[in-house]
């Protein structure tokens, strides 16, 4: 049965994160019969002090501050609650003060296209252009939410020559063709450690220590089949080295968005500190692991990254050294992991752009 898409229906305000994204759906295994609050979001009028915590908005005066909190709403989130629907226009640009917020495609595929953590804002793509949304934007936990429409954004910047040079570099990340935009803020004492690498979009190392013991646990409890393809970039380290760490970034966010594209919905995708990526396969032996990493292999070199580097005018291609497996009874956590990290570097010191399922 497909999961359904994020909503587009006008009356739908808050939905099951597990039925939209797989992150969430992990969780849920766990906490099966877990007592669940019941709480409502709430809407009430700005806070001084929570637009002054956001960067974006330091230097205005008192007056200034006055008039956006007047014409601004806080929005105390739920976890699931709706604050964009694609297919329906948006005038509002949404600051995160506390929490976090995921953008979905209004598809079937249970990742996001974005995380907007606190200190970063999104929805100023949609009510620039008056279209209709393309993303819905969703609440992933209890979260406090700035809500300022697009008009009053815009009267402040004619009002206050600071927020203009501050809302110019909002426009510049718009130009890019970003979702989200970085505005600073204090984050929280009590913020939570995401699961999202932010640059790839893919489970990250926090991730991978605390939930994937669990998912390991379960999917022995339940006797199925559970195999990894491990990848890494080739020639990572002197393309970061020639042309900078920024570079080096780029090709590792261009690797994360390609291979979201190029696995299934149900495959779970990790990156840890090194920059090796986990593609964890579910109810999938070890053929099905040569199958994706043979396929993912021939790939990769037809996909351009732009370094945005002046040594590098146009854009390059990479290969990636992979390893495979498959969890065998027995098997530790960290020895599934490890036995794939290890087959990479193997593949990495025999000259790069193959596979190894071999120790």
């Amino acid at each position: 049965m497909n999961n359904p898409p994020p909503p587009s229906d006008q009356g739908i305000e808050v939905v099951e994160l597990s039925d939209i994204d797989l992150d969430f759906a992990i969780e849920q295994m766990f906490q099966q019969g877990a007592a669940r609050p019941l709480e409502t979001t709430r809407t009430e009028m700005a806070d001084a002090e929570e637009i002054r915590s956001l960067d974006v908005f330091h230097g205005l005066s008192k007056e200034e501050i006055s008039k956006l909190v007047a014409s601004s709403k806080s929005i105390q989130a739920v976890a699931g609650h709706v604050l964009v629907s694609p297919g329906r226009l948006n005038t509002k640009v949404f600051f995160v003060v506390e929490g976090q917020l995921r953008l979905y495609a209004p598809n079937n595929d249970r990742r996001p296209v974005a995380i907007v953590d606190v200190g970063h804002c999104t929805g100023l793509r949609s009510a620039l252009t008056m279209q209709p949304a393309q993303y819905a934007v969703i609440a992933t936990e209890i979260s406090n939410i700035l809500e300022v429409d697009i008009k009053t954004i815009e009267e402040l910047t004619k009002q206050s020559h600071t927020f203009a040079l501050h809302y110019t570099s909002l426009l510049a990340s718009y130009v890019r063709g970003d979702n989200c935009f970085y505005v600073g803020a204090r984050a929280p004492k009590n913020a939570r450690q995401g699961y999202i690498d932010e640059l790839t979009l893919l489970h990250n190392q926090h991730w991978l220590d605390t939930m994937l013991p669990r998912l390991i646990s379960r999917f022995r409890l339940v006797d199925k089949p559970l195999s990894l393809v491990a990848f890494a970039a080739d020639g990572l380290g002197p393309i970061a080295k020639e042309h900078g760490m920024a570079a080096g970034l780029r090709v590792l966010e261009a690797i994360g968005h390609w291979v979201l594209n190029h696995t299934r919905p149900i495959d779970i995708l990790a990156i840890n500190r090194g920059g090796c990526v986990f593609a964890f396969l579910p109810d999938s032996d070890l053929e099905a692991a040569r199958h994706l990493a043979d396929r993912l292999k021939n790939a990769i070199p037809s996909v351009p990254v732009n370094l945005a580097s002046p040594k590098a005018t146009a854009p390059i291609t990479v290969t990636l050294s992979f390893g495979i497996t498959s969890l065998e009874k027995g098997m530790k956590e960290n020895d599934f992991v490890n036995k794939a990290e290890t087959l990479v570097k193997k593949s990495m010191s025999l000259g790069g752009n193959q596979i190894n399922e071999i120790l």
